[in-house]
Formats: structure tokens, C-alpha cells, sequence
């Protein structure tokens, strides 16, 4: 009976987490889109050598990471895709948008976190030629996003 409750219990852990990133795993098969995923063990190898949108942010001041990803795109289709993610991302109840930016030259970002789930945090970027998201997830505070922004 133990190795039931167990079994259940690991399915349900893999199933939530497989939920959580559903959104953003979509774009994996997308065409036109550019998606690159960076797992826990890659970070081990060190995280300065990643920069977060061409900005060359430490990492590191995130805490420990889990996965990256890093999606953009300069098509039509996926652009479009990317936008109406972002979008509903700033109305979604479970999202708290930490800030926000408006460009003269049409360009938006915004950075979220989940508020379930605070160890998630996506950077969302819509131009006018492309678009992307960053998400982070990992086990680090507001404190840490806090450190990391301000960097």
C-alpha cells in the first residue's frame, strides 16, 4: 500500500511540474521560433558563462537554478505566438508583474513571477521586429530577484 501512495504521489509531483512549464515547452516544436533550454546540470558548469537576453547578467545572484529557457522569434506566426503569452501573462491572476517598460521606439518589457510559485521568474520582451521570453526557474527568493535586477 506504501509503494501506491508513493507511486501516486511521484506521478502527481511530475505531472504539476510538467503543467507549470506546458506554456513555454509549446514553443520546442514551433516553426519560426528559436527555443533553447538550459537544465540544472548546465549550470553546474558555470552560470557567468550564460547571459540572460545578450545583457551578460550574473546568474549566479539568482541562487540555485533548475532551467532556463530562452525563447524569441522574428516571424509572423511565432512573434505573434510569444506576444499573446506575454499578454496574458500581465492579466493572469497567478503572475505578478514586477515591472514594466515602454519604449518611444514601440518596444515593451515586462518581468513577472509566479505568485504561487515564487521561484519562477520570466522576462518578456515584445518589439517591433521580434519577441522573446526568458524563464528562470530555481529556488530563490524575492530578495534574490531583488539582488538580480539590480545588478
Amino acid at each position: 500500500m506504501k509503494r501506491i501512495i508513493l507511486a501516486i504521489c511521484i506521478i502527481a509531483c511530475s505531472l504539476s511540474t510538467h503543467a507549470q512549464n506546458q506554456i513555454f515547452s509549446k514553443y520546442a516544436t514551433i516553426d519560426g521560433v528559436d527555443f533553447v533550454c538550459i537544465n540544472k546540470a548546465m549550470f553546474g558548469l558555470g552560470t557567468k558563462m550564460i547571459s540572460v537576453a545578450g545583457g551578460g547578467e550574473d546568474l549566479s545572484k539568482l541562487g540555485s537554478l533548475d532551467k532556463m529557457l530562452i525563447i524569441s522569434s522574428d516571424s509572423d506566426g511565432g512573434k505573434k505566438q510569444i506576444d499573446k503569452d506575454i499578454r496574458t501573462l500581465s492579466t493572469d491572476k497567478d503572475y505578478e508583474v514586477l515591472m514594466t517598460s515602454h519604449s518611444s521606439g514601440g518596444d515593451n518589457m515586462f518581468i513577472f513571477t509566479n505568485k504561487r510559485k515564487p521561484h519562477e521568474l520570466i522576462i518578456g520582451t515584445i518589439g517591433k521586429d521580434d519577441s522573446s521570453m526568458v524563464v528562470v526557474v530555481g529556488d530563490f527568493s524575492k530578495e534574490d530577484i531583488s539582488n538580480f535586477l539590480n545588478q
